[in-house]
C-alpha cells in the first residue's frame, strides 16, 4: 500500500474520531455543568422539605437555623439569609427566602444558563462540521480520469458520506437529548423550589408581607411612635416648666416671708424698747398715768400681728390667683380652639345653607317662569273661548 494512501486513511480516521470526541466532550460538559447541578439542588431542596416536616413533627430545635441546612452548594446564600433573618427577627419583621434562594441562585447560576444555551448550537455545529469534513474527504478521493479510478473511488466517497451523515446524526441527537434533559432538570428544580418555599412558610416562618403593605404598616407605626414621643415630650416640658416655676417662685416666697417676719420682729422689738423707756420716764413723770397708754400700745402691737397675718394671707391668695390664672389661660386656649372648630362648622353649615337657598331661589324662579307661562296660556285659552262663544252667539240668529 502506498505511503500516501496510508497517511490519507489515518488522517480521515483521525478527523472522524476528533469530531466524535468533540461531540462527546461537549455533551459531557453539558451534563456535568448544567444538568447535574440543577438535579443536585432539586434533591437538596426536597431533602430540606423532608427535614422540616420531621423536625416539626418531633418538636425538636428548628433544623433550618443550621448553616448546612441546604447543603454545600447553597450554603453561602442560606448563611446570608440566616444573618439577615436574625436581625429582622429582633425588630419584629419577617425575612423573605425568595431574596436569597430563588431561580437565579438555585437554578440559573449553578446550571450555567448561558452555557446551557450555547451547548445545543455547538453540538449542531460540530455535526455540520463533520458533514462537511466527510463530504470533503469523499469528494477529494474521487478520480474521474478513467473508469477504473472512478470505480475505485466510489467506496471512499460512500465512506465519506457515511461519516458526514453519522456526525450530523450524532450532533443533532446529542443536542436534542441535552435540550430535553436540561428542560426536565430545570422543571424539576423549579417544582422543588416551589415546594420548599411553601413548606418553609408553612412550617418554619410566616410569609412576609408585600412591600406596599409593609411600607404602610411601617408608616403607621412611625406615626404612632411620633405621637407617643410628642405626648411624652409635652408632658416632660409641662413638668419641667412646673418644676422651674416652683424652684423660681419658692425662694422668692420664702424671701418675702423672711423679710416680712424679720421686719415685723425688728419693729416689734424697737417699739417695745421705745415704749418701755418712754413708759418708764413718763410713768415716773406722770405718776403712773401711762397704764392706759401701755394698754393702747399693746392693742397696736396686736394690730401689727394681725396685719402680718393679713399680709401672709394676701401672698397666699396672690399665689393661688396666679395658679388660677394659668389654669384659666389653658382653659381659655382650649375654649378658643373649640370656638374655632365650632366657627368652622358654622361657616360650613352657612355655606351649605346658602347653596340650598340659592338652589331654592333658582327653583322658585323657574316655578315663577312656569306659572307666568301657564297664566299666558290660560289667558290665550280664555280669549279663544271668548271668541268661540262670540262666534256661537253670532251664528244662532242666522240659524233661526
Amino acid at each position: 500500500m502506498p505511503t500516501k494512501e496510508i497517511i490519507s486513511n489515518l488522517t480521515a480516521g483521525l478527523s472522524e474520531w476528533l469530531v466524535y470526541f468533540a461531540i462527546a466532550v461537549v455533551t459531557l460538559i453539558g451534563l456535568l455543568k448544567c444538568i447535574y447541578p440543577m438535579l443536585r439542588n432539586a434533591a437538596l431542596l426536597n431533602r430540606a422539605v423532608v427535614k422540616l416536616e420531621k423536625s416539626t413533627a418531633a418538636g425538636d430545635r428548628p433544623v433550618w437555623r443550621e448553616p448546612r441546612f441546604l447543603g454545600r452548594s447553597l450554603r453561602p446564600h442560606w448563611q446570608q439569609f440566616l444573618l439577615n433573618a436574625g436581625q429582622l427577627d429582633i425588630r419584629g419583621m419577617a425575612c423573605d427566602t425568595r431574596d436569597y434562594i430563588n431561580e437565579e441562585t438555585a437554578i440559573e447560576q449553578p446550571g450555567h444558563a448561558q452555557l446551557a444555551e450555547l451547548i445545543p448550537s455547538l453540538l449542531t455545529s460540530l455535526g455540520i462540521l463533520g458533514t462537511f469534513l466527510g463530504l470533503m474527504e469523499g469528494l477529494t478521493s474521487v478520480d474521474f480520469s478513467n473508469a477504473e479510478g472512478t470505480l475505485t473511488s466510489i467506496p471512499v466517497l460512500l465512506g465519506g458520506m457515511r461519516f458526514a451523515f453519522a456526525t450530523s446524526v450524532a450532533g443533532i441527537s446529542c443536542s436534542l437529548m441535552f435540550n430535553m434533559g436540561n428542560r426536565i432538570a430545570s422543571g424539576h428544580a423549579v417544582r422543588a423550589l416551589t415546594n420548599f418555599e411553601e413548606a418553609f412558610y408553612e412550617l418554619a416562618m410566616p410569609r412576609p408581607l408585600d412591600a406596599d403593605v409593609q411600607m404602610i404598616c411601617s408608616r403607621q407605626d412611625e406615626e404612632e411612635r411620633m405621637n407617643r414621643m410628642a405626648q411624652t415630650i409635652g408632658n416632660q416640658v409641662a413638668a419641667s416648666l412646673e418644676m422651674a416655676m416652683s424652684h423660681t417662685m419658692g425662694p422668692l416666697n420664702r424671701s418675702v416671708d423672711s423679710f416680712v417676719k424679720g421686719a415685723t420682729q425688728e419693729q416689734a422689738e424697737a417699739m417695745r424698747g421705745i415704749v418701755n423707756q418712754f413708759f418708764t420716764q413718763m410713768n415716773a413723770s406722770l405718776s403712773g398715768q401711762m397704764t392706759a397708754l401701755s394698754d393702747t400700745m399693746n392693742l397696736v402691737n396686736q394690730g401689727q400681728m394681725q396685719t402680718q397675718k393679713n399680709l401672709q394671707s394676701t401672698l397666699n391668695t396672690t399665689q393661688t390667683m396666679t395658679e388660677s390664672a394659668r389654669m384659666m389661660q389653658l382653659v381659655s386656649s382650649e375654649i378658643a380652639k373649640s370656638l374655632r372648630e365650632i366657627s368652622q362648622q358654622l361657616e360650613a353649615q352657612t355655606s351649605e345653607q346658602e347653596k340650598r337657598l340659592a338652589s331654592a331661589q333658582e327653583a322658585s324662579d323657574q316655578l315663577a317662569v312656569q306659572l307666568t307661562a301657564l297664566s299666558d296660556s290660560l289667558a290665550r285659552m280664555q280669549q279663544a273661548v271668548d271668541r268661540l262663544t262670540g262666534e256661537l252667539d253670532s251664528s244662532q240668529p242666522q240659524a233661526d
